[in-house]
């Protein structure tokens, strides 16, 4: 299978080494605004081909080559840094992806996978999460931006007739090719693993009540390898993140997570194991 990857930074990057090992043909394409190109040697050197692309300004050139899928996960996911540039991720997220959409199926591709994320849901969740869940409230641009995009690419997998899986990703935790140091580009759980190791405090807004969806990067790039149209959610588990903090500083998970998420895959890694010194 050939697969075209519309984003190389950290699930992109495992996405594409999970194919090379199940022998799959791999395009990863990126603009090099949080990821350094040098991050993909190892992944050139293992055959993957790395191509220089922003979906600002169209991917034609790429998905007219056909390939037999295309994933999406291009885009500026900082909260931070969608407050600093809100142009930016306006133009990557919403602009951006109407038109990978409208080039997916203008070239005929036969599915797109669109890498989403559990915070459509918005916050003050209880109870089962599901997908026809509807969209929450939503506080800053990178993720309001995701529920426009599911939305766009569904207008253009109707008009052109190409399958859309959207996979809406918990807080992704693990090691990956590529990994980003600046702050703002960890999450909650990598970001209290490095704390924890080196001995540091860790920081917990109100007491750490927010309950948070969680997949390793392993698990997230399996299930996206083997993505079928429709939308599904990808979480493990639900923890809170004052549980986050116990688990990095080896200590018993409190419990008490707000709500569960509903997805019909099967998960390998679990938290503690990943956290506990």
């Amino acid at each position: 299978m050939r697969i075209l990857v519309l984003g190389a930074g950290y699930i992109g990057a495992k996405l594409a080494e999970r194919a090379l090992d199940t022998g799959h043909e791999v395009v990863l394409a990126d603009n090099w605004f949080a990821t350094e190109r040098s991050q993909l040697a190892g992944l050139e050197r293992r055959g993957a081909r790395v191509e220089t692309a922003d979906i600002r300004e169209g991917v034609t050139h790429l998905v007219g080559e056909r390939p037999d899928v295309v994933y999406l996960l291009a885009a500026q996911a900082s909260r931070p840094l969608s407050e600093r540039d809100p142009d930016y991720t306006e133009e990557t997220n919403v602009t951006g992806t109407r038109r990978v959409g409208a080039a997916v199926g203008e070239a005929g591709i036969p599915l797109l996978v669109f890498g989403s994320s559990l915070h459509v849901y918005g916050g003050r969740l209880t109870g089962e999460v599901g997908p026809e869940t509807p969209y929450g409230t939503q506080r800053d641009l990178a993720h309001l931006s995701k529920i426009y995009g599911e939305q766009a690419l569904a207008i253009e997998a109707a008009r052109y007739g190409f399958g859309l899986s959207v996979l809406r990703l918990g807080i992704v935790y693990g090691p990956s090719p590529v990994e980003h140091q600046a702050d703002e580009s960890q999450t909650v759980v990598d970001k209290f693993r490095r704390l924890a190791s080196d001995g540091a405090e860790l920081p917990l807004d109100h007491d750490g009540r927010a309950t948070i969806g969680v997949v390793h990067v392993e698990d997230a790039a399996r299930v996206l390898l083997g993505a079928r149209p429709g939308v599904e959610n990808v979480a493990a588990e639900t923890v809170t993140v004052a549980d986050v903090a116990a688990l990095a500083l080896g200590d018993d998970a409190g419990g008490g997570a707000a709500f569960t998420v509903a997805s019909p895959f099967s998960y390998e890694h679990r938290l503690a194991e990943y956290l506990r010194p």
